[in-house]
């Protein structure tokens, strides 16, 4: 790629070589352990993703504060704060002694608690949307959003933007393939991609153009995009021209606030003063356990009423042990102060890594939203078919395997590393110096 200016590829190749190797040799127990699993779990791991996104996975032991432990002893500091899902940090107390009492107390009744409202109280006062549901993650809640959707008007068409990621349900593994609507992974359904339309983000004209048939239930979009194509920030006049386009269309709008609400008390819905007709959240909502939640309006409120028979709930979904520890993470961890605190954090972090890029004399850009950060590999793209253009494979594994090495657990390729609620200045500091170290040693 151009945009890796002079950077020499077989260095980037040899180094991510000798890189993994030392992590392996050094992690006997994790080795170890791998080859055991393996016996009776595909990978040697619960699910196919910790593999995926790996050189070589470990196995963890325990986690506090802003790091964990691997069963080998190697603490990292966890920039990818497990997808988000543990922004609040791992073992937060105030969330532990939440788990704890409920569990004292029984954690399924198959009927509500007195937390399930506080926390629907709480989600409404941060949204514009006031009532709520109650999933076990965002994925599940981003299924139920588009069944309401297709419910309400009467439309299969999904709408989402090249580059997407909201959950592993069908509808969402489906994108662009070589300019063509395509399923990216093996077992979905043969119609799934006559169900889903894919325009591109800060395109206005591409939204109308996809709208047109006049066949879309929804549009599903996160405010800024973020995941799979690191973090797309939105052009200014965007989000007022989605939601004019959607009204005029009939066409309901979704904002998928999972890896964003991390911004904010109300993620960048707030911040940006957006008006969706849904709300879906998932991951640090309650700390890291199970849980997914949506909003809609009072309109839509009223179709999710029993005798509608939407196709929504789960036998799980709404349990005490889960609003336990979401009314714990939203009352007593992700407040005002939490989120300046890690805005702050990040800001650093940010200006910790074009310091880097600067002094490599790389022709790279930095992504700044609140506590996340992460460089592209060229200038700031506009939408995610440009962003797909600046991927870098062979060069974000090496970024990554170099941090674990130096006690520094990056974020999930495409994502950018997220500072989460406990960490500090001199945790910053650990990745800058590593990330820089790394810049210095490729030139």
């Amino acid at each position: 790629m151009a945009a890796l200016g002079d950077l020499d590829r077989r260095r980037i190749v040899d180094l991510h070589a000798s890189e993994l190797a030392r992590f392996r040799e050094s992690r006997p127990r994790s080795l170890a352990m791998i080859r055991r699993a393996r016996a009776h779990m595909p990978n040697g791991v619960p699910m196919a993703w910790m593999v995926s996104d790996n050189d070589q996975p470990v196995y963890i032991d325990y986690g506090h504060g802003p790091e964990f432990t691997d069963i080998d002893g190697f603490r990292y500091v966890d920039f990818n704060a497990s997808d988000m899902a543990m922004f609040c940090g791992h073992a937060h107390p105030a969330i532990v002694a939440a788990v704890q009492a409920q569990v004292a107390r029984s954690t399924q009744f198959l009927l509500p608690t007195e937390a399930s409202v506080q926390v629907a109280e709480e989600l409404a006062g941060r949204y514009p949307v006031p009532q709520w549901q109650f999933t076990l993650s965002a994925t599940q809640a981003n299924t139920e959003a588009i069944r309401l959707a297709r419910a309400v008007t009467g439309r299969d068409v999904i709408l989402l933007f090249q580059g997407h990621y909201h959950g592993h349900f069908e509808e969402n593994l489906v994108d662009l393939e070589a300019g063509q609507v395509a399923a990216l992974q093996r077992g979905l359904s043969k119609g799934v991609t006559g169900r889903v339309r894919i325009a591109q983000f800060n395109d206005a004209d591409s939204l109308q153009a996809a709208l047109e048939p006049g066949d879309v239930a929804l549009v599903l979009t996160e405010p800024a995009m973020t995941n799979s194509i690191h973090l797309l920030l939105p052009e200014p006049g965007w989000h007022e021209a989605m939601r004019a386009l959607t009204s005029q269309h009939g066409t309901l709008l979704a904002i998928d606030e999972t890896h964003t609400h991390v911004v904010g008390p109300g993620g960048a819905t707030a911040m940006w003063q957006l008006s969706p007709d849904m709300v879906t959240i998932g991951k640090a909502v309650a700390g890291g356990l199970p849980m997914g939640a949506y909003g809609v309006t009072a309109e839509l409120g009223d179709q999710l009423d029993a005798d509608r028979k939407v196709a929504t709930g789960g036998t799980l979904f709404g349990n005490p042990l889960s609003a336990a520890a979401a009314r714990a993470a939203l009352t007593e961890v992700l407040v005002p102060a939490a989120y300046a605190h890690t805005s702050e954090l990040g800001g650093e972090l940010a200006d910790g890594i074009e310091q880097a890029i600067a002094s490599a004399g790389l022709p790279w850009t930095v992504i700044r939203l609140g506590p996340r950060s992460g460089q592209w590999y060229g200038p700031v793209p506009r939408t995610g078919a440009e962003a797909n253009a600046q991927t870098d494979g062979e060069l974000t594994r090496l970024i990554r395997i170099w941090l674990a090495n130096r006690g520094v657990w990056e974020a999930l390729p495409g994502a950018g590393p997220t500072v989460p609620v406990p960490a500090t200045s001199a945790d910053v500091s650990r990745y800058v110096e590593a990330y820089g170290d790394l810049l210095t040693r490729l030139r």
